[in-house]
This record gives structure tokens, C-alpha cells and sequence, in this order.
């Protein structure tokens, strides 16, 4: 199917999927077999997808529900991206921001300025700028690079943890009993942490901080410039809350995208 300058539903469809739209609104529910989506200036809502989702093209908002097979969203999305209880693996590719991650359980929210999620498994990779992320109840290993924006991470089940940031402060909330081994670094910035056994220097211009936790076990590196890294026991928070503020790009696009 494929429409221009108008809107477009599917439902109840016993089959897989191919449709395109431009400047229009897309509704594509209850779906047994795969869905195939080009947006050109457009809106998608999906949900109830039996097999795979893939997104692509020039779009403005897109919320996505229950898909029980992957998804793969490839373009440049303006306004928004939801998703919540993907099954299968998650790839988002834009000219802003690379994203893989094995499923979410509960939800994915990602807009010009924020990337939340709450209940997500990885292997979580992340490669984005000038965003807060928020990331509470995630699975197995992160690998996360940001600038100009905050990084809060509440680890679930542990795996191995790389973050770098810039222009933002790391915080990292563990679960107490939790054993790991850290290597931190903070240029312009400083190092706290609730977890004795590691051995922290704080210096004028550079902080350092290593050491095992519980007994060591999976790695933990996280390596920031110009703010503070904190290593706190908490785990998982009971809602997901902003990442602290971050400034603007000095000079953000005319048009925003994700």
C-alpha cells in the first residue's frame, strides 16, 4: 500500500506487510506476519506485530508496541521515538545517534533532548550526543558514548559497563551486594562513590578511581570529561526520573532530529 499527502491504517491483516506514506498519518495494528514502513514527513503508530518491524525513511513521530519479532528503524526521526515490549533485538540507526540493544521489556523513549528506557536487556550499545540519558533496570553489558549530557545508569544484572561522556556528569547506581572491579577517570571533574574498597584520588584537574567491589567481577570503566562521576549502591530506581540538566548545544539545527 502507499499514499501521498494522506493517511493510512492497516488492521487485522493475516500476512506480512510493505506500505509507504508521505505527509500523512500511518496506523498499522494487530498484524500476523512481518511490516515493512517508508515514511517521508510522517507519523506511524504500530502495535501487535507478529515478526519483524522495519522503519525507515524520514519521519516525525513513531510509537511502537508489542512486536514479537525485531525491530530495525533506519532514517532520521524529528520529533520522537516510543517503544514499548519489543521481544527481539533493536537496531536505530540516524544521523545522530547508533543504538543496539537485545529487547525492552518495558518501555524506550527517545526524543531531540532525552533518551529514557526502563527494563531493557543488552548488550546495550549506545553512540549519541548532546542528550540526558536516563537508563533504570538494565541487563548485561553497556557500552555508552555521549557528549553534552548527563549519563544515569541503574544497573539490574550486571555485566560489563564502558561509558564515556563529556560535558555531563556519570552516575552509576549498582545493586549493594554486587561484585565488580572499576577503572574511572575524571578530567576537570571528580570522582565519589559509596563503595570503600575502591581507592579514589581526586586532583586539581584529573581524578582517578579503581579498585574491587565485593569480591570484583564484571568490569566497570567509565571515563569522563569536564564532570563528576559517581559510583552509588542503589540499583534499580522505583520510577525512572530526568537525568539532571545539561546545557544546549550553542547552536542547535534548525531542524531537530534524533
Amino acid at each position: 500500500m502507499s499514499t501521498r499527502h494522506g493517511d493510512l491504517s492497516i488492521m487485522g491483516r493475516a500476512g506480512d506487510v510493505e506500505a509507504s506514506d508521505q505527509d500523512g498519518d500511518v496506523s498499522v495494528t494487530d498484524v500476523n506476519g512481518s511490516l515493512t514502513l517508508n515514511l517521508e514527513h510522517s507519523s506511524a503508530r504500530i502495535s501487535k506485530i507478529s515478526s519483524d518491524v522495519i522503519v525507515r525513511g524520514r519521519a516525525n513521530d513513531v510509537s511502537i508496541e508489542d512486536v514479537r519479532g525485531s525491530l530495525k528503524l533506519d532514517g532520521d526521526f524529528i520529533e520522537s521515538v516510543k517503544l514499548s515490549r519489543i521481544l527481539q533485538p533493536v537496531s536505530f540507526r540516524s544521523s545522530r545517534t547508533e543504538m543496539d540493544l537485545a529487547r525492552v521489556d518495558d518501555y524506550l523513549n527517545l526524543d531531540r533532548g532525552d533518551l529514557e528506557a526502563t527494563n531493557v536487556t543488552g548488550p546495550f550499545r549506545l553512540h549519541t550526543r548532546s542528550k540526558d540519558i536516563m537508563l533504570n533496570g538494565v541487563s548485561n553489558d553497556v557500552h555508552l558514548e555521549n557528549e553534552n549530557g548527563a549519563v544515569e545508569i541503574h544497573l539490574n544484572k550486571l555485566g560489563n559497563v564502558d561509558v564515556t561522556n563529556s560535558k555531563g556528569d556519570i552516575r552509576i547506581f549498582v545493586p549493594q551486594k554486587a561484585g565488580f572491579q572499576v577503572n574511572a577517570q575524571a578530567r576537570d571533574g571528580e570522582i565519589q562513590s559509596d563503595f570503600n574498597s575502591l581507592k579514589i584520588d581526586n586532583g586539581d584537574q584529573h581524578a582517578s578511581a579503581s579498585g574491587l567491589v565485593n569480591g570484583g567481577g564484571p568490569r566497570m570503566v567509565l571515563n569522563d570529561e569536564h564532570g563528576t562521576i559517581e559510583i552509588r549502591s542503589g540499583g534499580v530506581a522505583s520510577h525512572a526520573s530526568s537525568a539532571a540538566d545539561s546545557p544546549e548545544p550553542s547552536n542547535p539545527p534548525k531542524v531537530s532530529e534524533n
